[in-house]
């Protein structure tokens, strides 16, 4: 599954974490430090299991309880944030929408 920041969202690093602003619903939320680096992995990356796997490495090293527990959480919060429409989720393979500008950040 290929992940996208909406055209909607406008997005900025705070000291705090990451705040977010969806310019269609009015939806405004301020991540915690964690969800940030999820949100940042996205942007970076894009898939959901480089995400999982990513975090996987660097807070539960080769423990597969943790493993379990981060995709747990990884995957609640990518699909809150698909639900409230701030990211954009397409199957593997699909095409890749067009964009003419990457997602606002300020």
């Amino acid at each position: 599954m290929s992940l996208h920041i909406s055209d909607a969202v406008i997005w900025q690093e705070t000291a705090d974490g990451i705040s977010l602003y969806h310019s269609e619903s009015g939806d405004f939320r301020t991540l915690n430090s964690t969800a940030a680096q999820i949100w940042a992995l996205v942007e970076s990356d894009g898939d959901r299991e480089t995400v999982i796997r990513n975090l996987s490495l660097l807070f539960a090293g080769h423990n597969p309880v943790m493993t379990a527990r981060i995709r747990a959480e990884v995957d609640a919060f990518i699909s809150s944030m698909v639900e409230a429409d701030l990211l954009l989720e397409t199957e593997a393979g699909a095409e890749d929408r067009t964009r003419s500008e990457p997602a606002a950040r300020s």
